[in-house]
């Protein structure tokens, strides 16, 4: 996939003048494919590192597409129906084709917009000899901005889609999408006994998916061991990293088997005989010691992930982080070399399959179109995928619900 970024300038310039034909294309409205390629995944999101990228040639799995709209995130689309545009809802009952899904979103540039452009443009160019009036020189900055704030920010919002994606179907273990328009359910098939939550998840001591972890008395490294043995047992496969938030890796040094490591004994605490608190009594010690401690006893890897996306009502100032995966969770993901040894595919243990589209030349992954073609000769801007993650191996993956202080 191409990774070029395009320039504020270029941008502009794309934007009144991106084909061959010249500026008047508004007039003859032609339409200029290739506005923006294919771009990176953003490097402040993780999910593409647990779920690479995959491209596939078609889409072959059918979904029934029923009216809505989602701040902070891009929504679906059904595969011949219309981007959404900004805060619009649709009422329009579709039915497509898609095991990748097409997330799409695009902004609308009026006629007085892209017109009023066009003509400070051509004062710049009349006055190449003398000195570009302030007025002038503003306002094309400003409408250079403006492109690329919008384009920023429809990327901003597939690139939390895709990240809201994988991270749901790990922690859920299902994907449920409901905008109004299009509605689907993927269940990738987690067993009860490792579901966060479930009545019959008891494993390393939890109660119905959920550990206790608000007082001193729980054991870490006895729990992850347990569920490392688990899985070792009964599935052959070795559990090396858990993803979870620093809120629940706080919890360590909490626990009382820490106590052993200050070597003195009891302590008083508000007039209570107990085990002493090696943060005050260890130089150094603290919630990252216990956190490397506990890695070293369990030969496991803890992930931090407190990434969210924001929303905001509309009317509204008051703006919303939501998080992309739970802060009460954690979840436990299988060694690469040991799903290698039961799967010899190019999934392996996930893959965010992502098709082709005519926008982008035919090519997977991100693409950009532009049209002109409508009156009164405004301009569409748009940015889509076609994607979807897959799970084949999600019973190598076990969630559970923390209780913290």
């Amino acid at each position: 996939m191409n990774t070029n970024l395009f320039s504020k300038a270029a941008a502009a310039e794309a934007f009144t003048n991106a084909s061959a034909i010249g500026q008047d294309r508004l007039v003859r409205k032609e339409v200029s494919l290739g506005f923006i390629r294919s771009l990176l995944p953003p490097m402040t999101h993780i999910g593409l590192t647990l779920s690479p990228w995959l491209e596939v040639p078609t889409d072959d799995v059918i979904f029934g597409y029923l009216v809505g709209d989602t701040d902070g995130l891009a929504p679906a689309r059904a595969e011949d129906a219309e981007a959404e545009l900004a805060q619009k809802d649709q009422t329009s009952l579709q039915e497509g084709r898609a095991s990748v899904i097409d997330w799409s979103l695009k902004d609308h540039y009026t006629a007085s917009d892209v017109n009023r452009y066009r003509e400070i443009n051509r004062v710049v160019q009349a006055m190449q000899r003398g000195t570009v009036p302030l007025f002038a020189q503003s306002a094309l900055e400003d409408w250079t901005t403006k492109l690329a704030r919008d384009t920023a920010l429809r990327r901003r919002k597939l690139d939390n889609r895709i990240e809201w994606l994988i991270m749901t179907a790990l922690s859920d273990g299902i994907i449920g999408y409901n905008d109004g328009k299009i509605k689907f359910s993927v269940d990738y098939g987690r067993p009860a006994a490792q579901q966060a939550g479930n009545a019959a998840n008891t494993l390393g001591g939890a109660t119905a998916g959920v550990v206790n972890w608000s007082s001193t008395t729980h054991d870490p490294i006895k729990f992850f061991n347990d569920i490392i043995d688990y899985f070792d047992q009964n599935y052959g496969v070795r559990l090396d990293r858990v993803l979870t938030s620093k809120k629940i890796l706080r919890t360590f040094v909490n626990s009382d088997k820490f106590a052993q490591r200050a070597g003195l004994g009891s302590a008083w605490h508000s007039g209570v005989q107990g085990p002493p608190d090696p943060l005050y009594l260890i130089d150094g010690w603290g919630p990252d010691a216990a956190v490397r401690v506990v890695e070293q006893a369990c030969n496991i890897q803890f992930i931090v992930y407190d990434s969210v996306y924001r929303t905001r009502p509309i009317g509204s100032n008051t703006i919303t982080n939501n998080r992309f995966f739970p802060q009460d969770r954690m979840l436990f993901l299988p060694a690469a070399e040991s799903v290698n040894e039961v799967d010899d595919t190019e999934i392996g243990f996930a893959k965010t399959l992502t098709s082709p589209h005519p926008e982008g030349n035919w090519t997977p992954g991100f693409y950009e179109w532009e049209d002109s073609t409508k009156d009164p000769w405004g301009q569409d801007a748009g940015t889509g995928v076609k994607a979807f993650p897959v799970f084949p191996h999600m019973d190598y993956t076990h969630t559970v619900t923390v209780t913290t202080p």
